[in-house]
């Protein structure tokens, strides 16, 4: 079974990311771009090379640095005749050939009766053989020069290495267990500084590879921390001490980072290897890998493209190619360049794999389950072709379909972390922590070493502490200690918008589903994406809905209106059931904007202007990757305003029907570019004109025009002047007349308000009318609505007063002003249960508030200089 190194975002089953999360700050990488964009050596000027050195020198040097055509070219102007020269000759060619992909020919030249029993040829002969699939002459070969060289550690690795190609485990583990077996007892010298035969690069990297694959497939790491530091080891003293020029080592260690999902250290170790050889396709396809994992489309196809001027037809390319189409939700695409892979190696079981999860992403069960079958039939103990379909079934929330998948994996393969952790990441999103903490535990006694497993126990520690309110559907979690005033309006809250909600998408969740307040924003982000860090406030999985508490500190993202969050989330949560998770991720977020029910945002107008007005509108086949993986920094807050656009758009032209049917063809597993013809009886093309000849319409009435900006120039300098002179009702009259010009503009509405507020114009009515537009659009502060709460309860307007101080509440929580203004509101309208909750909140706030001066005392004084 060939080694897959896991994903820690596709192990969390989000590939596509939470609705509400932004992955593109999930990790911060620092890729070696210039290689991927830089070409070959052979057409850079000539490198500079000690006088000392022959030209069968140089070939070698160019070969192992990455230039490997010009290695040839200078290979070819030799002649050697040697026994040493023709094998270092050998060698040569078979590292250079097959690294562009001429394996045919490399094997020749390593065939030849005058190298073919050099030990270094027969290793490299067997490595390119098994590069073409063909794993029992590669087998044999191996097995012969071991009956040769039976100390040889490169013939025992690659033994191990090949098997598991094979789908042969119990070999493998054999070839490896030789590494730790009498009368080596290589791991056992190494840890008790034994002299051993250590002192060559190569070697200490063979056996640092060996030992990894055989603590893996024997469950040696369990509970042994100290085995990971040792073989780690192995890797970073071969490239520095032992040859600090041996750059393999890194990509070793890259490897091994990878495979226990520590990328940055990955990227560090496979950013060294790339400094000494820009082309090498091991260390191209691993960066491709981690471009991948943080949804950096276009670094992973320079990546691409950099192998392909390797090697036109590397696999590697082609496999990369489809993961990273599979990941952009384009399955018909990824068809293609795994039908190469397959075309070239018809049992190549990686590409098998991905054509089976090509097919479960369109939901052809059958096809899927005849690629299985032909996996099963080459290697009965398969797990590596299931944990491919378990990963993009996870990519798109497919829980229960994907969790079969990983079981049959782990069943499959009980040492291979990477099943357990996708199977237990899996369950954290679904909602499933008992089943996940089970799962990840094990993982972690098989693998102590893994970030991602570590994050996610330590995260579901903390959640085993907090305490849990339940109502009829649903069941908020949150941190007792904390965030003790969640359960006084969460709960209530939710039900009120329920079947609202519900009634809209014509779907009602089949479970309650839980909302998870998380105390810190670290532990929001670890519990979305697995990473401490995610820009955002809110994310939904589908049954899970996590929060970070809206209170003000430095650990979270200060208050919210978590009200409107939660009904944006929420939305999520029907629409993702709804579609079974297939509904588009452009049209979840535009349906949930819609649903908070608000005014478009103010800084929202200028950024659309613009957008519209210079043709920067995303066409539909980008617009859910400008939120995955945006260029600009508006390119996420103009993919939210496009999509609402969008839904609204829809919903005006076709019908609120018209977005229901979409939802269905969705959950059919229709794609966009079916879906929106069939409903609209519109081509992609004429839809997409349309829409935009609408937004024209729109941004029409808004007042940025040229005209309209020079009258907005003067009128506001005017009435900016006439509000220094005092003179406030003609300077009310100049803001009226700025507010009809530009009506989506806080700033007249803002000053309106305090006018009318002013000791000369008091009109509670107008001040109420420019507040109540304030209000309604504002997220953070809820001055607004308490300065609106006060003016209701003075004009007697109670239950206006009693509903905008709530939302002020809603706003901050925390706020005890606040809930003062509140409880005065519920006490004179007779509420009695609301004023027993203000009190009982205020006096949370005050206990809070103590708890905090204490530990602040308790702090030792800063040290002086």
């Amino acid at each position: 079974m060939p080694k897959i190194v896991p994903s820690l975002l596709i192990l969390l089953a989000l590939l596509a990311p939470p609705a509400g999360a932004d992955p593109k700050d999930i990790i911060h990488l620092t890729p070696p771009q210039r290689w991927l964009d830089e070409v070959l050596p052979e057409s850079l000027p000539d490198q500079h090379y000690p006088a000392y050195l022959n030209d069968l020198d140089k070939a070698k040097a160019q070969a192992f640095h990455g230039g490997y055509k010009l290695s040839l070219m200078t290979l070819a102007r030799l002649h050697p005749r040697k026994p040493e020269e023709l094998v270092a000759a050998a060698l040569i060619k078979g590292t250079s050939l097959a690294a562009l992909g001429r394996q045919q020919e490399a094997i020749a030249a390593l065939s030849d009766p005058a190298v073919a029993s050099d030990p270094h040829v027969q290793l490299q002969r067997a490595q390119a053989l098994a590069a073409l699939g063909l794993t029992d002459d590669a087998l044999a070969a191996l097995r012969e020069h071991l009956r040769a060289h039976p100390d040889s550690m490169g013939g025992h690795y690659l033994l191990g290495m090949v098997c598991e190609q094979a789908g042969d485990v119990a070999a493998a583990r054999d070839a490896y267990a030789w590494f730790v077996a009498a009368p080596q007892k290589y791991l056992e010298k190494w840890e008790t500084h034994d002299k051993g035969p250590f002192d060559n690069a190569e070697d200490v990297t063979w056996m640092g590879r060996a030992l990894d694959r055989w603590a893996a497939l024997t469950e040696a790491y369990r509970d042994n921390a100290n085995l990971h530091r040792t073989i780690l080891g192995m890797f970073v003293k071969a490239y520095d001490a032992i040859d600090r020029e041996y750059w393999p080592a890194h990509v070793a260690a890259g490897e091994y980072f990878m495979s226990h999902d520590q990328r940055k250290e990955a990227s560090e170790e496979l950013t060294a290897a790339l400094e000494a050889n820009p082309n090498d396709i091991r260390s191209l396809q691993l960066f491709g890998q981690i471009h991948l994992e943080t949804f950096n489309f276009d670094a992973a196809d320079q990546a691409i493209d950099a192998i392909r001027r390797v090697n036109p037809h590397a696999t590697e390319a082609d496999t990369l190619e489809a993961r990273n189409l599979l990941l952009q939700r384009r399955p018909l695409d990824a068809e293609t360049p795994v039908r190469h892979v397959l075309e070239r190696q018809p049992k190549h079981i990686e590409g098998l794999g991905l054509l089976a999860a090509v097919n479960a992403l369109q939901l052809n069960e059958e096809k899927t389950a005849d690629i299985l079958r032909q996996v099963d039939h080459l290697d009965p103990h398969n797990a590596s072709a299931y944990f491919e379909v378990a990963q993009q079934l996870a990519a798109m929330r497919q829980y229960p379909r994907s969790a079969d998948k990983y079981k049959l994996a782990i069943a499959r393969a009980p040492w291979w972390t990477a099943a357990q952790n996708g199977l237990g990441l899996l369950y954290t999103q679904s909602g499933d922590e008992d089943l996940a903490y089970a799962v990840l535990n094990d993982a972690h006694k098989l693998d102590p070493f893994n970030l991602a497993t570590t994050n996610y126990l330590r995260l579901l520690d903390m959640m085993n502490t907090f305490a849990k309110k339940e109502s009829a559907h649903f069941v908020v979690m949150y941190d007792p200690k904390a965030d003790p005033v969640i359960p006084e309006y969460f709960s209530e809250y939710l039900e009120s918008v329920h079947a609202e909600l519900c009634a809209a998408f014509q779907f009602t969740p089949a479970v309650k589903t839980y909302i998870e307040v998380f105390p810190t924003h670290a532990a929001f982000s670890v519990r979305t994406t697995g990473s401490p860090w995610i820009g955002t406030v809110g994310a939904s999985t589908g049954r899970v809905i996590a929060l970070v508490a809206p209170r003000p500190g430095e650990n979270t993202m200060g208050p919210f209106n978590w009200s409107q969050v939660l009904r944006h989330e929420y939305t999520h949560t029907i629409t993702l059931g709804e579609t079974d998770n297939r509904i588009q991720h452009w049209m979840t977020e535009g349906l949930a904007v819609s649903q908070e029910r608000a005014p478009m945002r103010w800084e929202w107008v200028p950024m659309l202007y613009h957008a519209v007005k210079h043709h920067e509108l995303f066409p539909l086949d980008k617009l859910t990757w400008s939120f995955v993986r945006p260029k600009r920094p508006i390119d996420r807050q103009l993919a939210y305003a496009e999509s609402y656009w969008i839904c609204k758009y829809v919903e005006d032209t076709y019908g609120h029907g018209a977005i229901l049917k979409m939802l269905e063809d969705f959950r059919n597993a229709q794609r966009q570019e079916e879906v929106f013809p069939r409903v609209t009886g519109r081509s992609m093309d004429q839809f997409q004109t349309e829409f935009l000849a609408w937004c024209d319409q729109q941004v029409a009435k808004w007042g940025y025009d040229e005209e309209s900006n020079k009258k907005y120039t003067a009128l506001r300098e005017k009435a900016e002047g006439l509000m220094k002179a005092r003179q406030y009702a003609d300077a009310a009259k100049a803001w009226e007349e700025i507010a009809v010009l530009r009506p989506v503009d806080s700033l007249p509405h803002q000053r309106l308000a305090g006018l009318y507020l002013t000791r000369e114009l008091r009109d509670n009515a107008k001040a109420i009318e420019h507040l109540q537009v304030l209000a309604k659009v504002e997220l953070k502060d809820n001055r607004y609505d308490k300065r609106l709460a006060r003016l209701y309860r003075d004009t007697g307007r109670l239950d206006d007063a009693a509903h905008t101080a709530l939302d002020a509440v809603y706003i901050d929580p925390y706020d005890r002003s606040a809930h003062e203004l509140l409880a005065e509101i519920d006490e004179k309208a007779n509420n009695a249960r609301g004023l027993e909750r203000e009190k009982r909140v205020i006096d949370m706030l005050d206990q809070l508030k103590a708890a905090q001066d204490n530990t602040e005392k308790e702090k030792p004084p800063a040290e002086g200089n």
